[in-house]
């Protein structure tokens, strides 16, 4: 037996999506990495990181992204935004607070 390897080629239109759906996960990531770095300064909060991008996330899903400005979000699949969060609760945050 042998392999045939192939490699797929995207056209515009495809690529151009990729592209928009990178982009739209970087905004996602620095959006909820924005709201989570503030949420630390609030007074008589003590909730843990986890429990905050639970809540980021509820903001952004129910809050965010039914606004007017933002209805270009829903032209992208939620699997995108989903691992945006995803990403961002795997990402290591104590460098961040320490700065």
């Amino acid at each position: 037996m042998f392999a045939i390897k192939r490699e797929l080629k995207l056209n515009k239109v495809e690529t151009s999506l990729m592209r928009g759906n990178a982009g739209f996960k970087c905004w996602v990531y620095n959006f909820g990495l924005n709201l989570l770095t503030t949420s630390w300064s609030f007074e008589g909060v003590k909730l843990s990181d986890s429990k905050r991008l639970d809540a980021i996330k509820k903001v952004f899903t129910q809050i965010t992204m039914e606004k007017a400005e933002y209805a270009w979000m829903k032209l992208y699949p939620s699997t995108v935004y989903q691992s945006a969060f995803i990403d961002l609760r795997d990402a290591p945050l104590d460098t961040i607070r320490l700065a």
